[in-house]
C-alpha cells in the first residue's frame, strides 16, 4: 500500500473500502499507528492534521486530532477527548535539555468513537509498534512501570470494539476534561495544562524550530531501533 499524504487522500482510500464498519475502523486506525511515528513537531499541540500526515510524527494530542478528522471524514462520529496526567509518563521521552520545562500536569488526549453503535476511548493508535516494544524492553529492566511515553502493560491493537489505551488509563487521570470540539479556547482556557511559566509549550517549540525538534525526534527514534522489530504493513 503506496503511503498517503493527505487527510483527503487518507479518507477517499479507507472511506471507499467495503470492508464493515469494525474491520474499516481497525484498518484506519492501524494505519496511522504505524505511518505516523509517535513524536513531535514544532507545532505541538495547534498543529494541523495534514501537517502530522507529511511531517510523519506526532504525539497524543496531534495524533488524536488526526484520528478525529479522519474517523469523520469516513462516517464515523468522534471527538478528541482531554485528560490531565502526571508528567511521569513522558519521563525518557525528552532530552533533558527540554524535560525540565515540563509542567508537573500535563493535558492528553484520546478518541472516543462510535463503531456500529458504540462507543469506544482509544489512543492505542498513538505509539508505533517498534517504538512501544522497544520503550517496553526499557522499563522492564528499569523495573519502572511507567515512562517514555507508555506504561509497561501498554497496547497499542485495538479490536474496533472496545477500549484500548497505549498512554492513558484512568488510575493515572488527576482530571477529565471530556470532549473538546472547540480546540482552540480548549488550548486558551486555564484547562489546558502543557506550558512553562504560564506559555504554552508549542510557542517555545516554535522557537526551538524544526532543528531542535528534529534532535528529540533522533532521540526518540535511538530507542525506537534498540529492538529489532519488523513492524506489520497495515
Amino acid at each position: 500500500m503506496t503511503e498517503a499524504k493527505t487527510v483527503k487522500e487518507i479518507v477517499e482510500r479507507f472511506g471507499s473500502a467495503t470492508s464493515g464498519e469494525v474491520d474499516k475502523a481497525i484498518a484506519l486506525h492501524d494505519y496511522v499507528r504505524e505511518n505516523v511515528k509517535f513524536g513531535f513537531n514544532k507545532y505541538l499541540d495547534e498543529n494541523q492534521p495534514d501537517y502530522t500526515l507529511a511531517f510523519g510524527y506526532g504525539h497524543c494530542n496531534a495524533k488524536s486530532r488526526l484520528m478525529v478528522v479522519l474517523f469523520r471524514g469516513i462516517g464515523f462520529e468522534a471527538y478528541q477527548h482531554f485528560v490531565v496526567l502526571p508528567k511521569e509518563i513522558l519521563r525518557g521521552v525528552f532530552l533533558r535539555s527540554v524535560s525540565w520545562m515540563l509542567p508537573k500536569e500535563i493535558s492528553h488526549s484520546y478518541v472516543d468513537v462510535k463503531i456500529d453503535g458504540k462507543w469506544c476511548a482509544i489512543d492505542s493508535f498513538i505509539i508505533d509498534t517498534p517504538y512501544l516494544k522497544a520503550a517496553q524492553v526499557r522499563l522492564a529492566k528499569e523495573g519502572r512501570p511507567l515512562g517514555y511515553g507508555i506504561r509497561s502493560d501498554s497496547v497499542n491493537i485495538w479490536d474496533g470494539k472496545s477500549d484500548a489505551f497505549s498512554q492513558f488509563d484512568r488510575k493515572l487521570m488527576i482530571e477529565d476534561h471530556g470532549r473538546v470540539d472547540n480546540l482552540e479556547a480548549y488550548l486558551r482556557s486555564s484547562k489546558y495544562r502543557t506550558k512553562f511559566l504560564g506559555i504554552r509549550l508549542n510557542s517555545i517549540l516554535r522557537l526551538i524550530g524544526e532543528t531542535g525538534v528534529a534532535l528529540g525526534n533522533s532521540h526518540l527514534d535511538s530507542i525506537r531501533n534498540t529492538v529489532s522489530f519488523i513492524a506489520p504493513n497495515p
